[in-house]
């Protein structure tokens, strides 16, 4: 017997991605507006966000924290 899976969403309403990221929907809206960091697709007048895109999107973000490992010269 073979286990039932659960096939993986492509993409989550801007209520899951607020969650997501631990942001408020309404910066989400803020920001389709004004700043378009986080990409969105709009399939009539619903909003979807691909995960995968807005996690590449947040490491764009990153600053701070240890300096990467650079080639030693001799």
């Amino acid at each position: 017997m073979q286990a039932e899976t659960k096939p993986t969403r492509l993409v989550v309403d801007e209520y899951e991605a607020a969650e997501a990221l631990g942001l408020s929907v309404h910066t989400l809206r803020k920001d389709r507006v004004s700043g378009r960091r986080f990409p969105y697709y709009k399939v009539g007048s619903s909003i979807r966000y691909n995960i995968e895109r807005l996690r590449e999107s947040l490491a764009a973000f990153e600053q701070g924290g240890p300096a990467a490992p650079s080639a030693r010269r001799r």
